[in-house]
């Protein structure tokens, strides 16, 4: 689906306001794109599915809140991507399977693409000083404090987060359309 029909447009607009409104909700990006990802395409209720969710929140605030590895939002919508492929650990043990890895890893990578094209890096920290000017090492309290603070009153992460579930609902769909339930 490279044209946005109306219900892909819906479907797009859907996963940005859960991924906005999950950010917060869920306690960071990565579990906030996850979420909404999955919610977007129909597994809000599957066991599973919340199961590998829990996986989602080690990966917040650039992994461990140190800031300093990939963007949260980054990370749910690679762990979305890579769930939307089914590979299990079998396949990846015969040899002939392993196109499948670079096939998630290039889908991932559009989406890495469009993150540093709209936001300038795929890095936390980077994230962060691109658009405010610092970065937050969210570790720290006197940080985290104050960078909770300035998110009350500065929506950009949410808006992080919900840009980071549309592109990958989008890629999903692109890539993998019969993993929707979608109605």
């Amino acid at each position: 689906m490279t044209d946005e029909t109306k219900v892909e447009k819906a479907a797009l607009d859907k996963a940005y306001r859960l991924g906005y409104d999950y950010c917060l909700q869920y306690g960071g990006c990565a579990p906030g794109v996850f979420a909404a990802v999955m919610d977007t395409l129909g597994y809000e209720a599957d066991p599973v599915v919340n199961e590998v969710w829990k996986a989602s929140l080690g990966l917040i605030g650039g992994t461990g809140n140190m800031a300093i590895g990939t963007c949260g939002a980054m990370a749910g919508a690679a762990m979305a991507i890579s769930y939307s492929f089914g590979i299990t650990r079998e396949e990846l043990s015969e040899r002939e399977k392993m196109h499948k890895v670079m096939q998630v890893a290039d889908v991932i990578g559009e989406v890495g693409r469009k993150m540093q094209e709209v936001y300038g890096h795929i890095q936390c920290q980077e994230v962060q000083f691109q658009h405010w000017g610092k970065s937050y090492r969210f570790t720290n309290p006197e940080a985290m404090q104050e960078f909770m603070k300035l998110s009350m009153s500065d929506p950009f992460c949410k808006e992080v987060t919900g840009n980071l579930a549309r592109w990958t609902v989008k890629k999903i769909l692109e890539h993998n359309p019969q993993f929707s339930k979608r109605k």
